[in-house]
């Protein structure tokens, strides 16, 4: 039942997704997923998966878009196999909160976007602890 409706959720955020996004770094090393729109303009939802030399898993963030500007702030989850990709390396973990600080980069090419995330992260699992992340990302799409 567990898979179906992780299947049915998959199904789903790519039937909504406005953006396919692709990006490097932080937690998992590389990362696939989609974001689509909450509140037009002003929210947007993101649900990724990732894999990378140490771990693998996926989570989602909720991103405010900040008005006439480039910058977003986010706050989301992530659960994974093994230790993520974060600084001080003695405080990583598997699974936790972060929050997200990006900006879009200014690309001439239609339809295809590049952003930069920091991420501080508060680990939950297996022992609690702060790390911080950082994540270079392409996107295509509307």
């Amino acid at each position: 039942m567990r898979r179906l409706l992780a299947a049915l959720l998959l199904v789903l955020a790519f039937g909504v997704a406005q953006r396919a996004e692709v990006s490097v770094g932080s937690p998992f090393g590389l990362q696939g997923g989609v974001r689509f729109p909450l509140v037009p303009l002003l929210l947007d939802g993101r649900v990724y998966g990732g894999v990378g030399l140490e771990a693998m898993g996926g989570g989602v963030d909720l991103l405010l878009k900040l008005p006439l500007t480039d910058l977003y702030l986010g706050l989301g989850g992530f659960y994974g196999t093994g230790p993520t990709l974060t600084f001080p390396q003695e405080g990583r973990g598997q699974g936790g909160v972060r929050g997200v600080l990006g900006t879009w980069l200014n690309l001439p090419l239609p339809l295809l976007g590049a952003y930069l995330e920091a991420q501080p992260v508060y680990y939950l699992t297996p022992v609690q602890s702060f790390g911080v992340g950082l994540a270079l990302g392409l996107s295509v799409g509307l």
